[in-house]
């Protein structure tokens, strides 16, 4: 069976006041279907991002270099049945996204530096040998836990997605994705994180609803923000 996910679209971010993004969010609900996971109103998000042992992802995005990758395992709404494996390439404003469904034993297992698992999916998703290469060559770990409430809303021209990400908040200590009860630290809660996803062209309605708020677009990244005490020390 193929487990392999692929999506390649424009990403738009905006760091939004929290009480302007209760505004825009009462626009959108008027405008756009809400995704069928938002059915309490919002869902929520666990990542755990993995790091080379040079940090280059994280010294890349500081950088404000245009190409760099992320490595990360995530979770919905802590189904624990249901994890992710995905590689996330960006080149300037694009986005490439390729994801597998991995098993739990094997999220475990690879989060204690075990890359060997990954070989079990090797006949069905090139993500994984792909991952596994990264994560042998780099000498990867993971390194911190990002946590977020989101609310997303879905157009069905071009895969557009736009979603408000709230409450963000992190762990450097407690790396284990399905560990029932993690005390994070908040790392955003005045502000929400606007995404613009799509592939082709933004509709415009969608842009002519957000431009009156005069946003501006901005490089916010939730996993160089939740590493607050990596970068304390060495920075």
């Amino acid at each position: 069976m193929n487990r392999e996910m692929i999506s390649l679209r424009k990403e738009i971010k905006y760091t939004v006041p929290l009480e302007k993004a209760h505004i825009i969010k009462n626009c959108l609900d008027r405008l756009m279907e809400k995704d069928s996971h938002c059915a309490d109103g919002f869902y929520t998000v666990r990542s755990v991002y993995f790091e080379s042992v040079h940090d280059t992802d994280f010294a890349q995005k500081l950088s404000g270099a245009n190409s760099r990758k992320k490595v990360r395992l995530r979770i919905y709404d802590n189904d624990m049945s249901l994890c992710k494996l995905e590689i996330k390439q960006k080149n300037g404003d694009w986005q490439q996204k390729h994801s597998f469904v991995i098993e739990r034993e094997d999220a475990e297992a690879l989060s204690q530096g075990n890359y060997g698992v990954l070989q079990h999916y090797f006949d069905s998703t090139k993500t994984a040998i792909e991952a596994y290469s990264i994560m042998v060559q780099g000498c990867y770990r993971p390194v911190v836990q990002i946590a977020y409430d989101r609310v997303a809303y879905k157009y069905p021209m071009y895969d557009t997605r736009v979603t408000l990400d709230m409450n963000i908040r992190a762990s450097e200590s407690n790396l284990d994705i399905f560990s029932p009860e993690v005390n994070y630290t908040p790392i955003q809660y005045e502000y929400v994180v606007l995404e613009i996803k799509y592939s082709g062209k933004l509709m415009g309605f969608i842009s002519n609803t957000l431009a009156q708020f005069n946003l501006t677009q901005g490089a916010y990244s939730k996993y160089c923000s939740g590493r607050k005490v990596h970068y304390d020390f060495n920075y």
